[in-house]
């Protein structure tokens, strides 16, 4: 008996050093195309000049929208012992946001709030790309750092207008704050996103949207060296471009980590079974891969369709208002918080209101978002080296802001050191996947703890 336990263990171990070894992701600088060329036709030279740009929506695009709210077709009926979003949106919550869309909703007002912001748009390897610049009042800060802040799916640069005043005049609405840092943010439309173009060739991915906004830094508005800060898709962008351009970056900041290496597949299995000897924060105490798993494939169905066959669904939605909010709308209810699911209303105003989150949605039909926004999963799922390449060990300084509620669950400091140069880490007490749109302060205050640690030391 002894003899097995013995031979089990070595066995193991075997195993593990071939995984850890031998699996751990290469750490060899990978390759990447250092341009591209993404609009119609032939490529053709960019114009390089940067062009204000205000939003203005046309009212027969308006008129049009409220039609077609109004003749919404719904063909079923609510299941009558399920009365929360465990389906899906709940049927009397379709409802009553459909209402408040065609006789309450003001795109006006949005439009307004919109364009509080400057705004510009330059083309980059054949695509207009749209983005804010907002700068911090003159002289009133020591030191302004370059931020670039990239959004994810479904949501646009519409989450970073409650965050944008908290980092670039932190002192103007912390109380009592006596900040030396402030930051001049710019954050881009990603292509096929809000009103930047959607690429007219397969193959636009997460790499090819960091290199073209190193291309908007760098070459357009002649920063030398930059903040980042993403979530979802947007983490993997910023890490991307700290991947490929780590000498233009003074850090990367993310409220998602994309860890996928074997290693940390490793240690997730093993701390399963072992956490209390694995993980130091007792908050982890009770982690479980297959917690994780479980709560992953309750709400990933929407990324096998997007990741496979984006455009059939996207035809669908579309052309119906109703069918992309509803869409839209059961994201910001689960990946909020996944408790929501449970609730009749999906606790979609316990967190925003009707109208922010009609914005959102409102900027993906007026431009015809959800079909390149959808392709966005297709192009990373479909193309292995950039699999490969987010494996790669990130070595810039990284910090990571951990929200509860986020999708899946949240990870431990120790997994995500087997992917990134952690050196700031932060176990929020509260919020989910939209953190800039939920708790705008508490990310713009990790942000800037994280900044003035790290540029101090760079």
């Amino acid at each position: 008996m002894k003899a097995i336990h013995i031979i089990a263990v070595g066995a193991l171990a075997i195993v593990v050093s071939y995984l850890y070894v031998y699996h751990g992701g290469s750490q060899e600088p990978m390759k990447f195309p250092t341009d591209g060329y993404f609009g119609p036709g032939k490529k053709t030279a960019d114009d390089t000049s940067i062009k204000p740009f205000k939003i203005n929506v046309p009212d027969e695009v308006l008129k049009d929208l409220k039609e077609r709210i109004k003749r919404t077709r719904i063909g079923h009926k609510q299941l009558e012992d399920v009365q929360d979003f465990t389906y899906g949106m709940n049927l009397k919550t379709v409802m009553d946001f459909k209402n408040y869309w065609e006789t309450k909703y003001d795109w006006r007002k949005a439009e307004a709030q919109l364009n509080y912001f400057p705004q510009y748009t330059t083309q980059i390897e054949g695509l207009k790309i749209h983005f804010i610049h907002a700068k911090p009042p003159a002289n009133k800060y020591k030191v302004v750092i370059p931020l670039l802040i990239v959004h994810g799916w479904p949501g646009n640069v519409y989450e970073f207008y409650k965050i944008i005043p908290y980092l670039s005049d932190p002192n103007n609405h912390f109380d009592g704050a006596e900040s030396d840092i402030a930051f001049e943010v710019i954050a881009p439309s990603i292509p096929g996103y809000g009103w930047s173009e959607a690429s007219q060739k397969s193959g636009f991915d997460q790499i090819a949207t960091a290199r073209i906004f190193r291309k908007l830094m760098n070459e357009r508005l002649g920063f030398k060296r930059f903040m980042v800060q993403g979530g979802d898709w947007g983490s993997l962008v910023v890490t991307n471009l700290g991947r490929m351009y780590p000498e233009f970056l003074y850090g990367v900041h993310v409220n998602m980590a994309f860890v996928m290496n074997a290693k940390a597949n490793f240690l997730s299995i093993l701390g399963s079974f072992f956490p209390t000897l694995m993980f130091k924060d007792k908050e982890f105490y009770d982690y479980s891969v297959k917690k994780m798993f479980l709560e992953i494939i309750k709400e990933s169905g929407y990324m096998h369709i997007q990741a496979t066959k984006p455009d059939t669904v996207g035809i669908g939605l579309n052309d119906s208002p109703i069918g992309l909010m509803t869409y839209i709308l059961e994201k910001f209810s689960t990946w909020t918080n996944p408790s929501f699911r449970n609730l009749a209303d999906g606790g979609l105003e316990k967190k925003f209101t009707k109208d922010e989150l009609l914005t959102i949605v409102t900027i993906y039909w007026i431009n015809g978002n959800i079909i390149p926004s959808q392709r966005y999963y297709r192009e990373y799922f479909a193309n292995l080296e950039a699999q490969e390449f987010a494996k790669q060990y990130l070595r810039v300084p990284t910090a990571l802001a951990s929200f509860p509620h986020d999708l899946g669950i949240r990870l431990p400091r120790e997994i995500v050191e087997t992917a990134m140069n952690i050196t700031h880490f932060t176990l929020m007490k509260d919020g989910g996947h939209f953190a800039a749109f939920e708790m705008p302060k508490q990310l713009a205050t990790d942000i800037i703890a994280f900044t003035t640690e790290t540029v101090r030391v760079v």
